[in-house]
């Protein structure tokens, strides 16, 4: 089996055997992703003739196919052809064409339409508003892959007489459907249904649902499948989420007597409607989990040991994907490049900025130049592609652990709390404005010594504005008094002081904000 990895603009092809292969960080694995992101054994692929299997192995970042994520407890899931696997971010596509859909049917004969937004019969109406509460039941329920949409067969299945119910979703825009769950009256497994590409575009293209009706006495005959399987009436609608249509709800008979009518196309219609907005919503909510465990391993899983220093780190976020960024990165000349900043605005466009700069800043720590040329050059980067109204403040600077000097540049950043052995508590205040905020910004440099005893706190808006009311606001009275009161205290003790007494004036509230801080303390 051909299977194709990508990482950015690279790919690598492989040509794998039937068997089982480990995927990990490990140099031991047969498929081995030297990337920080992925686990040493982060998962296990199976080949078995043409039919791939994938288990995640518990790993730190997880394991998706096409955005779904995998938990480890279900064991081995199936990878149809033309899916996609992510290790963190890292894409394994299985090559191949689209796999088949399912029950041909290119000599059924359509007797009847429904489109979406025409208005249901009084008929209809009423049999809608009767299953209204069951299914409201069945959106709002919880439950793993694969659940609702077995649910969501059977559910079809008791509202009108089926005898096989059959849901096909695709795994975005462009790529082919698969059958994602089913239901049959006798409890047996599906044969495999292959929809005529004439219904399938009718249905997917123009939103229409259809009915086909009186399958056997179909003028020029049905196919041999439908003859084999004495199909009598049939159904196939579009789960259309209010944007798009994910794929196909098809409905099938063979009882005698039973001829669908345009009053269950319509139940079925508006019973797809509700499932596909629940598997649009689903999949968003499985997207922004992915992209909050890769924005996750962006940040430094690992703090370095600096000699003659500690320093401690946290950053929550208050969704999801956040906004706030830090970074303690070694550079070439044993400093150390201290970083935090904050992206203005929230949720996912604030998360692809927050990851753009995260980039730049690794990247550039390794390279030589002050600060103030690294944020003229991160500035540049993000004032060409982040859009207009997003800005960054950020605070960047060069430690030099040998001497304690510590060179930087503040754009716009709340001013760092340097506390002094003594209690005195001095700012490193704006030396320039945000990033990404006015085309010619330029950033001056200042100096500080960090003395033995001495404690350096970066931080985030999310202390000092942390509010309910949004007119009280907490300040940094409390994180003043909590730096200055624990001169010996761990770095950890004093961090974990600081959430609490932001949590504490909250009151129980959620925080509006990413709340991040970084301590980092000079030895005697």
């Amino acid at each position: 089996m051909d299977l194709v990895l990508r990482l950015g603009d690279t790919t690598r092809t492989l040509h794998l055997p039937p068997g089982r292969y480990l995927v990990g960080r490990d140099p031991a694995c047969a498929v081995h992703l030297p990337e920080r992101q992925i686990s040493a054994r982060h998962a296990e692929l199976r080949i078995d003739g043409d039919r791939l299997f994938v288990r995640d192995l518990g790993s730190t970042n997880g394991t998706d196919l096409d955005g779904r994520p995998l938990k480890p407890e279900k064991g081995e899931v199936a990878v149809p052809s033309g899916s996609t696997l992510s290790f963190a971010g890292v894409l394994l596509e299985r090559s191949g064409g689209p796999a088949a859909t399912v029950l041909d049917t290119d000599g059924f004969t359509t007797q009847g339409s429904f489109t979406f937004g025409e208005g249901f019969s009084q008929a209809a109406g009423a049999r809608i508003a009767g299953m209204l509460s069951s299914l409201f039941e069945l959106i709002a329920a919880e439950g793993d892959d694969g659940q609702l949409e077995d649910t969501a067969c059977e559910f079809v299945g008791r509202w009108v007489p089926a005898d096989r119910v059959v849901m096909l979703e695709d795994f975005g825009e462009g790529t082919s459907l698969e059958k994602v769950g089913s239901w049959t009256e006798t409890g047996d497994p599906t044969e495999e249904i292959r929809l005529s590409q004439t219904i399938v575009d009718r249905v997917t293209a123009q939103r229409t649902s259809v009915l086909l009706m009186d399958i056997q006495g179909a003028t020029g005959g049905p196919s041999e499948s439908m003859v084999a399987l004495q199909l009598r009436s049939a159904m196939a609608v579009p789960l259309f989420d209010n944007h798009r249509v994910r794929g196909i709800i098809y409905v099938d008979t063979a009882r005698p007597g039973v001829s669908y009518t345009e009053e269950e196309l319509q139940v079925v219609t508006a019973t797809a409607n509700a499932v596909a907005v629940k598997l649009r919503n689903r999949s968003m909510e499985q997207e922004l989990a992915t992209a909050a465990r890769i924005q996750r391993a962006m940040l430094p899983e690992n703090l370095p040991e600096i000699p003659g220093h500690e320093v401690h780190a946290r950053l929550d976020m208050c969704r999801a994907v956040g906004g706030d960024l830090f970074q303690v990165a070694p550079r070439t000349d044993d400093h150390l490049l201290l970083t935090v900043g904050d992206v203005a605005g929230k949720g996912t466009p604030a998360a692809l900025a927050m990851s753009a700069c995260m980039v730049l800043v690794s990247t550039l720590a390794e390279i030589g130049g002050q600060v103030d040329g690294i944020i003229n050059l991160i500035h540049r980067k993000l004032w060409e592609n982040l859009a207009m109204e997003q800005f960054i403040t950020l605070f960047l600077a060069d430690l030099d652990p040998a001497t304690g000097r510590l060179t930087y540049a503040n754009a716009g950043h709340e001013p760092p709390l340097l506390v002094r052995a003594d209690g005195r508590i001095e700012d490193l205040g704006p030396t320039g404005p945000p990033v990404a905020l006015l085309p010619d910004s330029l950033w001056r440099m200042e100096q500080a010594v960090l003395d033995p005893g001495d404690l350096l706190a970066l931080f985030s808006d999310g202390i000092p504005e942390a509010t309910v009311d949004g007119v009280d606001f907490l300040g940094l009275d409390s994180l003043k008094g909590i730096l200055a009161g624990g001169p010996g205290a761990p770095l950890a003790e004093l961090s974990d002081a600081a959430f609490a007494a932001v949590k504490a004036f909250l009151r129980g509230n959620p925080t509006s904000d990413d709340v991040t801080l970084v301590l980092l303390r000079r030895h005697g």
